[in-house]
């Protein structure tokens, strides 16, 4: 059977859009899907989400070598090769199929303005150390605690109270001690967020070169301390309502 030139030519040129797309999210995943920006496989985190958004290739280049002005969006020009930032492009463009079926449409949800309100404070981008910044609520935010995972069953009368047994204090070879929550350990690492700034640092160490133990001086008050008692009343009101949904 004679194999034409030209299904040869398209098979190359499929196999080739499939290598960039994999490298674009290798290259995704070590510099765009990181804490505080967006999240793995282009769902929302800190940063917006970028499935079912179907963007072109032009634009998230575009954006990407240009940043965006006032926001937490860099640039990218004099950090990823060329060939590295179209390939994030062709992987971003890619995730154009992973949103919402064509013609259909969420349920609507109408949140009433205290709740509005209680989600804004919590998420709020520009106030470094929100709740966001720790917390994961309806797929937006960063896991660096797994206490609102159930919101059903958290505590959430006094959030100036509110107890954290999995915090503990992290001491690292020649460094000072500091507060964490262990995300892995295994024989060969170990990963902690580092709880000593308002946004929490995912640190790696070698099992021998950090000693864990339990408790820690952290407290989630010095977080909730971000807020006035006001805004706390407003956030709670905003983690109520999610949980009764």
């Amino acid at each position: 059977m004679k194999t034409f030139p030209w299904l040869l030519l398209l098979a190359i040129a499929l196999r080739a859009a499939d290598d960039k797309v994999s490298r674009g999210a290798e290259v995704f995943r070590t510099s765009c899907a990181v804490p505080y920006c967006h999240g793995p496989e282009g769902k929302a985190a800190r940063a917006p989400g970028l499935a079912g958004r179907n963007f072109q290739i032009g634009t998230v280049i575009g954006i990407a070598a240009a940043g965006i002005p006032n926001t937490a969006m860099p640039s990218f020009a004099g950090r990823l090769k060329p060939e590295d930032m179209q390939a994030v492009a062709a992987y971003v463009v890619s995730l154009n199929a992973t949103g919402a079926a064509a013609g259909s449409k969420p349920a609507a949800v109408t949140m009433p303005p205290a709740v509005q309100q209680g989600r804004a404070l919590f998420f709020d981008a520009a106030r470094t150390g929100a709740c966001g910044s720790c917390h994961e609520v309806g797929g937006r935010g960063i896991r660096v605690s797994i206490a609102l995972q159930d919101l059903t069953a958290a505590r959430l009368e006094d959030l100036r109270a509110v107890a954290t047994p999995g915090v503990v204090t992290a001491r690292p070879t020649g460094e000072d001690p500091f507060p964490a929550v262990v995300v892995e350990k295994t024989a060969a690492r170990i990963r902690v967020y580092d709880l000593s700034s308002r946004l929490p640092v995912l640190r790696s160490f070698s099992p021998e070169g950090v000693a864990l133990t339990p408790g820690s001086s952290w407290s989630h008050s010095s977080a909730a301390g971000l807020y006035t008692v006001p805004e706390l009343d407003a956030i709670s009101r905003y983690l109520h309502w999610v949980a009764g949904r």
